[in-house]
């Protein structure tokens, strides 16, 4: 996207929705184009976006195992490698620490607002953006000139129907977050992608029914 310049003393108000990897490099490069009136809206308390390990549910976040499955030379930024001691598939505590290296190295998280949800955006008829959103001070609305949507494709799991009844727990793999709670039960796994055959690993370790 080209950011159109509106003058010495009227630089375009720009918005960034998400503080993760895309939301960091938007950023960097927002700066590094000249651009200083960046606002970004992390409902987090932490940059990182779903590299945030928590055991909780109310953010998409890695499982306790994940480790990155391409090679880090593949998965650093071009102008900020990788630590030369990490391993080659870093964990992802690992990786959330590269992360917040090139946020300080970058000086990106003064324009970081933590806490602050965005729970609707509007095109205006005047060609701006209304964005409203959430912290601990209420519901509020501000007007930018670009709107970059960098919030990730984790963070609304789909869960299939299917006929029949089940009467055992049922949990989607946004849920799945350490495989000990599941100790010699017998578990099923629907899928075969990344996160199927991830899961479905770490839980062969420590019940022989998955």
């Amino acid at each position: 996207m080209q950011i159109k310049q509106k003058g010495k003393n009227d630089c375009p108000r720009v918005c960034v929705i998400g503080a993760g990897p895309s939301g960091l490099a938007a950023i960097k490069n927002l700066q590094e184009q000249g651009v200083t009136d960046i606002t970004v809206f992390e409902k987090n308390n932490q940059i990182g976006g779903n590299w945030v390990y928590s055991e909780e549910n109310n953010h998409a976040s890695i499982y306790e195992t994940t480790h990155i499955i391409s090679s880090k030379r593949w998965s650093e930024f071009e102008d900020f490698p990788m630590p030369a001691h990490f391993p080659d598939y870093p964990s992802h505590a690992l990786v959330l620490d590269y992360f917040r290296s090139y946020a300080n190295h970058f000086d990106l998280t003064k324009y970081i607002r933590f806490n602050t949800n965005v729970s609707k955006v509007k095109h205006t008829d005047q060609g701006q953006w209304q964005v409203i959103f959430e912290n601990d001070q209420g519901t509020h609305e501000e007007y930018f000139d670009y709107l970059l949507v960098a919030n990730g494709h984790h963070w609304d799991p789909f869960m299939p129907e299917y006929p029949g009844q089940f009467s055992g727990q049922l949990l989607h793999s946004h849920q799945y977050k350490k495989a000990s709670i599941f100790k010699d039960q017998r578990v099923l796994v629907v899928g075969g992608g990344n996160s199927a055959c991830d899961i479905a690993v770490q839980l062969a370790r420590i019940s022989p029914k998955t």
